[in-house]
């Protein structure tokens, strides 16, 4: 007897289905309004984005450049001023996908037109910031309702002089022009007095209009610095308060003409201070130093998460933009403050738009000890993103540096990014 055994063969037959690939350019793209995408005028420059999918090959004009594992592409390449267009090619398999991309360097800005006004003029001050020169660096603050000589307007700015040979310049957008005058009769001030007021220390000098004044810091020795412009000094007298600690001592000189200059000697280092118009007079609040537990605990810090809402910031390569990355890293932070006892407010805990002046106003009403603002910026065009770049930490006054370069060596040695120092 034979026997026969059946051979069963199982063929598996394999569908491959090709997919076309997608190329999403995030910079540089057009912007709102812009019908072709603007660049600085620079050598070589970065483009990036991300395709679809991943396993994808990518070229930008004939360069092949590697995607990383989520598909996202970030390329330094030399701009082709004469064809002024990127062209980028996606192959996946057999399958092309290829996108032009046209860009420009960004037309020059229209120079104003000259107004053709006379001087001397006054002005009424809405705000803003004057500077050293229309180019120049932020110099003073006005307060809203100040009233100011100008005597020249360069390119959109007009010229206010503060004292002999100094002068700072402020933008037509922050100025109602209250039309020709000889002169401005400048203010007197009589006297001062220094009192308590909670956690601040109060230096009160009446004035009994707003003029130009710039306030800042130093830290050998502890001092506040307060120059008032424009204004005659005819102080005899400065009265002290009871409880008025860390203001150890409040004195009056006149640098120049027309300048009046308050030195606020401190017995500690500086925890912070603000200037407040009030009606008939300008008051400097001094921060009497917090109550320090063990660290952080005991201290009111305000993480300020920067941009939200319409107000992207910085956009990377799959499109994961700055003020999501700037919320996750502000939450997470809270939650280590927290647990090492500080008491944590933010400006924003979701996507809600808040100006910068709110932002102010919510740490300065929550009794901020500390204010620390996170941001992920972007690089400038023409600058190598594969270069030098990591990690910065900025400070404004100068008793915050100390911290500043502690946050700074923390983020470098637990990120390992380059060191852009402080």
């Amino acid at each position: 007897m034979i026997s026969a055994s059946a051979v069963v063969i199982l063929v598996q037959a394999c569908l491959v289905i090709s997919v076309t690939p997608e190329i999403n350019v995030v910079y540089p793209r057009p912007m709102k309004g812009d019908s072709i995408a603007h660049i600085a005028r620079v050598d070589s420059n970065f483009i990036f984005g991300s395709v679809e999918p991943p396993d994808a090959r990518l070229f930008i004009n004939h360069h092949p450049v590697p995607l990383y594992e989520n598909g996202a592409f970030l390329a330094f390449l030399p701009v082709d001023w004469d064809g002024r267009c990127y062209d980028l090619q996606a192959i996946h398999d057999v399958d092309v996908a290829r996108l032009d991309l046209p860009f420009d360097a960004y037309p020059p800005a229209e120079p104003p037109v000259d107004p053709g006004l006379s001087f001397p003029r006054l002005l009424e001050l809405t705000g803003g910031v004057a500077r050293t020169d229309p180019d120049g660096a932020y110099y003073v603050f006005p307060a809203p309702g100040t009233v100011a000589l100008s005597v020249d307007w360069r390119r959109g700015y007009y010229r206010l002089p503060l004292a002999d040979c100094r002068a700072v310049w402020i933008s037509g957008r922050f100025v109602n022009d209250a039309g020709p005058a000889a002169t401005l009769k400048p203010p007197v001030l009589w006297r001062g007095s220094v009192e308590p007021a909670g956690k601040w220390v109060k230096i009160t000098l009446p004035v009994h209009r707003k003029v130009l004044f710039r306030a800042w810091e130093s830290t050998d020795p502890d001092r506040i610095i307060l120059e008032l412009y424009n204004i005659i000094s005819h102080i005899d007298r400065i009265d002290y308060a009871p409880g008025t600690e860390p203001v150890r001592e409040v004195t009056w000189d006149q640098p120049a003409d027309g300048v009046v200059r308050i030195e606020v000697s401190l017995s500690t280092p500086c925890w912070g201070y603000k200037t407040v118009w009030s009606e008939g007079a300008l008051t400097l609040m001094v921060r009497k130093p917090p109550a320090l537990d063990h660290g952080v605990g005991g201290l009111v810090i305000a993480l300020d998460p920067g941009h939200g809402g319409d107000d992207f910031g910085a956009i990377g390569p799959t499109g994961l933009t700055e003020k999501e990355a700037n919320l996750r890293a502000a939450l997470k932070l809270a939650q280590l403050l927290r647990r090492k006892g500080a008491k944590v407010v933010l400006t924003r805990s979701d996507d809600s738009p808040v100006g910068l002046v709110e932002r102010i106003g919510i740490a300065e009403e929550a009794g901020a000890d500390l204010l620390i603002s996170l941001h992920h910026n972007a690089l400038p065009d023409g600058v190598n993103p594969f270069g030098d770049i990591g990690t910065g930490s900025y400070y404004y006054r100068p008793q915050s540096r100390i911290l500043t370069q502690s946050i700074q060596k923390e983020l470098v040695k637990r990120l390992r990014f380059y060191d852009e120092g402080v």
